[in-house]
């Protein structure tokens, strides 16, 4: 058995499996930059909404206190 008809059949497998292999790298980091994104603008907004929340409360003690 001659190694070169073995590599020549192997080899487009490795290839394949190589640039799936970059591919599947690429779109991982792609979501993970996604996802870093998307927890980012929630944290703004739960940020806004404890500030808010915050107001409301000084909001409705000076009501309160008015009556």
């Amino acid at each position: 058995m001659e190694a070169g008809p073995l590599i020549g059949t192997l080899l487009p497998f490795a290839v394949l499996f190589g640039g799936l292999f970059l591919f599947l790298r690429a779109t991982n980091r792609h979501y993970q930059k996604h996802v870093h994104e998307v927890n980012s603008v929630n944290q703004k907004i739960a940020d806004t909404n404890r500030e808010m929340i915050a107001e409301l409360r000084e909001i409705k003690q000076l009501l309160k206190d008015r009556h």
